[in-house]
């Protein structure tokens, strides 16, 4: 009998504690509810941020103290968990410690819509730990929680390299609304992360399609469409994703293309790619302008690995910033901005959807993927884009705006 009740109760009670646990930590409100915010002047903000804190011009072994503000920690952490967990996130920096809460939506159910989790990080003598945790109403041990961290930052090389991170870093303190670190820069590190943030899988594809591009350039230096490329390349895509992932091939073309387009060697991104084929430089051309291409797969590439909000809103500065004084705001720039955005979407929405890009592409002509846009208005000074069309936020803007997207989803690679 106490040899039945020792297998039974558990069997019994195990359903019953998991259900209390779902009853506490699932709520039928959100906490948050504001989306990333990636205006042109956030942007603008955060590749000064870069820049400013830009270790490359270092000597190797130098110690560094980077300042982060709030404000663009709290944009970050909003924009992944709304690209990457379909939640709302917000950050708040204290004297000494962090606060990290975030919503996450749930499917419809009986037990609550929502996840609301709140997270205070403290500051110790070298990386912070966590303090607290709690999932709505329901509490989570700190040893737990740092036990869980350290596990998956120790064991899971997918983002980045830990146990160099650990190396570099000498310290992280928290200010009032800023985020100090201490690191060591070395200037080996850059090859050391690279294959860590992608995956060998990925670099094997990607060392592919490279060695491909180099064999397609290899006869002539001669200006090329884009589409001279884009056919071959998604076509062989094609045929390995029939045993392969659609999605993973069609983010190695868009790498690769993007890279080549804008001649900056993969180098730049994987130390490995020194050793690959090389191909021949040539002006790679959309609609006959090498400019258009260039913003196509640009926003191409942000839109496959990083999500349409942040590729738009970086067409959108970069528009900005030529109206001050570069070639002047140009609507064929947005226009192929905004193409290249959809179709770096609908590369990696899902396989079926993938499969399905790689076959319009692999026949593709410019019509397919690329919108009129010889009558569009374009080298528009700042003071003329004010006047003319109230600045980005006037009505006579927004309607333009509007033809160049109607034109966009006109487009057979769009058609649904």
């Amino acid at each position: 009998m106490n040899l039945i009740k020792l297998i039974v109760l558990p069997v019994i009670l195990l359903p019953i504690i998991l259900s209390g646990l779902l009853i506490l930590a699932l709520e039928d409100e959100p906490k948050l509810k504001k989306q990333a915010d990636l205006s042109p002047a956030r942007i603008a903000r955060a590749k000064q941020l870069i820049q400013m804190n830009d270790p490359r011009r270092l000597r190797s072994g130098a110690v560094v103290r980077a300042r982060l503000r709030q404000e663009e920690l709290d944009l970050a952490v909003n924009y992944f968990a709304n690209q990457y967990a379909q939640a709302v996130a917000g950050l708040v920096i204290e004297k000494g410690r962090a606060i990290v809460e975030a919503t996450v939506t749930l499917p419809t159910n009986p037990l609550g819509r929502f996840i609301n989790v709140r997270l205070e990080i403290k500051q110790t003598e070298k990386l912070p730990m966590i303090e607290s945790l709690s999932l709505g109403n329901l509490p989570i041990p700190a040893f737990l929680a740092n036990s869980w961290v350290n596990y998956v930052l120790t064991n899971s090389q997918t983002l980045f390299d830990w146990h160099e991170f650990n190396k570099t870093v000498r310290n992280i303190r928290f200010e009032h609304r800023q985020l100090v670190i201490t690191y060591q820069w070395r200037t080996d590190l850059p090859a050391r992360l690279s294959g860590v943030m992608l995956p060998p899988q990925e670099l094997s594809q990607i060392e592919f399609y490279q060695r491909r591009l180099a064999e397609l350039t290899q006869t002539s230096r001669t200006p090329i469409k884009l589409t001279d490329l884009m056919q071959p390349l998604f076509s062989a895509a094609k045929e390995r994703s029939q045993n392969g992932e659609a999605i993973k091939e069609n983010r190695a073309v868009i790498l690769v293309l993007a890279f080549y387009a804008n001649q900056k060697n993969l180098s730049k991104l994987i130390s490995q790619s020194q050793t690959w084929s090389r191909p021949n430089w040539r002006t790679v051309k959309l609609q006959n302008r090498d400019d258009l291409t260039k913003h196509y797969l640009v926003s191409a590439l942000l839109a496959a690995y990083a999500g349409t909000p942040l590729a738009d809103a970086v067409g959108l500065y970069k528009e900005i910033e030529d109206s001050k004084g570069g070639s002047g705001f140009s609507f064929n720039d947005i226009a192929a901005d905004r193409a290249g955005t959809l179709m770096g979407e609908l590369a990696v929405t899902d396989e079926q959807q993938a499969r399905q890009v790689q076959s319009l592409l692999a026949a593709v002509t410019e019509s397919d993927i690329m919108p009129k846009t010889s009558d569009l208005p374009e080298f528009i000074p700042e003071a003329e884009l004010m006047r003319r069309y109230g600045g980005t936020q006037g009505k006579a803007y927004l309607q333009m705006m509007d033809e160049i997207e109607r034109r966009i989803l006109a487009l057979p690679i769009n058609r649904r």
